[in-house]
């Protein structure tokens, strides 16, 4: 499955700037940024949309900021299309 960036950006405004910011260069406490975000540019697409519905618990050891990243962001309503186009908008990032 491919993504649309254009359609990517709709969704994370929507959806991800609340904790990344509306740039993605995210925001102090709470998301990390996501221009030449090694996590991001280390994973394949799939890889990513995985990681978007599972989120990862802030007691993760893997997670940096102490801060539950949710399941879809917290909206459960997004499709694997809408986490595709996601992807593909923070590809476009770089």
């Amino acid at each position: 499955m491919t993504g649309d960036a254009a359609a990517g950006e709709t969704v994370f405004a929507d959806t991800c700037t609340v904790c990344h910011g509306p740039d993605a260069g995210g925001l102090e406490g709470l998301g990390k940024g996501l221009h030449s975000n090694e996590f991001v540019d280390g994973k394949t697409d799939d890889e990513l949309v995985a990681f978007m519905k599972v989120g990862r618990s802030a007691d993760d050891p893997l997670n940096t900021t102490g801060v539950a990243m949710l399941p879809k962001g917290g909206n459960d309503a997004l499709t694997d299309q809408d986490l595709y186009d996601v992807v593909a908008y923070l590809r476009a990032l770089d």
